[in-house]
């Protein structure tokens, strides 16, 4: 019973096959994440708060126009804003909560899980994977050393040897490679994707005026 255990464990641990049991267990994963998701999350209500937030955040930029533009009418518009704004401010700290529900119950679960999968292509005595599969860029060349640490697997076998340059990708890689794609299509397919503010990508998380506080009225007097 064991040697067979042992033999089915090498059976999914070797490619072909170990791409395909990763790619499965990717979309098993997301599939479980997303209808937890669906279930713990009210996204219909996040999604009508998150277009009362994008409002106050664009009455802000208006805001800071007018401040440059017409101090004498911001002075009138500025206090209703700031009446607003910590009820705001509230709203997304709780917007945050709710979306972090299904993360209370699949966090420790899901340390677990991958704890014993990723064991399964990572010789013991090492940190280096099993090569899993072999994209068409080599990562080993493109990317950053410490995404490559990652990312990198090797194999030495009577078959042929397959070395870190080689740009085969182990667990790790794969996995982030098909969890990426499964959950983006799945996401769309239960309408459970996370609502983003308005006109905001990802330069948004590096602009500073965004963080910046309007001036009191009487500064600009």
């Amino acid at each position: 019973m064991i040697l067979a255990w042992a033999d089915f464990i090498k059976f999914l641990s070797t490619p072909p096959v170990s791409m395909w049991f990763i790619y499965f267990v990717s979309i098993l994963v997301s599939l479980s994440s997303t209808l937890l998701n669906k279930l713990l999350v009210d996204h219909d209500k996040l999604a009508r708060q998150q277009e009362v937030i994008n409002d106050h955040k664009t009455k802000k930029k208006e805001l800071r126009k007018l401040s440059e533009d017409n101090p004498k009418k911001y002075a009138k518009e500025y206090p209703k804003w700031q009446r607003r704004d910590p009820s705001i401010k509230n709203m997304e700290q709780k917007m945050s909560m709710s979306r972090l529900k299904p993360t209370c119950f699949t966090f420790l679960p899901m340390i677990v899980f991958f704890y014993v999968i990723r064991s399964m292509f990572t010789p013991e005595g090492t940190t280096i994977q099993i090569p899993v599969a072999s994209p068409s860029m080599n990562p080993m060349q493109e990317f950053p050393t410490f995404i490559v640490s990652m990312l990198r697997s090797e194999m030495f076998s009577v078959l042929g040897n397959i070395i870190i340059d080689h740009g085969f990708i182990g667990f790790t890689g794969w996995y982030m490679l098909c969890s990426f794609t499964n959950s983006t299509l799945i996401n769309k397919l239960f309408k459970v994707s996370q609502p983003t503010s308005k006109g905001q990508g990802m330069g948004a998380m590096f602009d500073s005026s965004a963080q910046e506080k309007l001036p009191e009225p009487k500064s600009l007097f």
